[in-house]
């Protein structure tokens, strides 16, 4: 399986989001090993097709892309949940703590190391 920038950032969020207080600054182009212009394209994506909301990007004139962003206020959509468990066949039913276990074995299982140690992370906080 593979996964695009789009479907990364969405994935590191659903992990973030799963906690009891998540804290979505957490979430960089450096902690998923992004380069930054891909990172703030992605977020744009995301927002632009209701996966998330929440997100502060700034155009600058004559440039298509975004050059600022702040993660601080993104939350996941209930399309952008969806997506995400569907992707990652989770049952949402189960709990946070549950689904960040299934997560953190197919993430290792699949060698994707960014999300991975997110994952570890989050657990670590719970």
């Amino acid at each position: 399986m593979n996964l695009d920038a789009k479907q990364k950032l969405l994935l590191a969020i659903y992990i973030e989001y799963q906690k009891d207080i998540p804290d979505m600054n957490l979430i960089s182009n450096i902690t998923l090993d992004m380069d930054e212009k891909s990172f703030r394209v992605a977020l744009n994506k995301l927002q632009s097709e209701s996966l998330i909301s929440g997100t502060k990007l700034h155009f600058m004139r004559n440039d298509p892309y975004p050059n600022a962003e702040n993660t601080q206020f993104v939350q996941m959509t209930r399309e952008g949940i969806k997506f995400a468990e569907e992707k990652m066949k989770i049952d949402k039913f189960l709990s946070g703590k549950e689904k960040l276990e299934i997560l953190q074995g197919k993430f290792s299982d699949l060698g994707w190391t960014a999300l991975s140690d997110s994952v570890n992370k989050a657990l670590a906080e719970m």
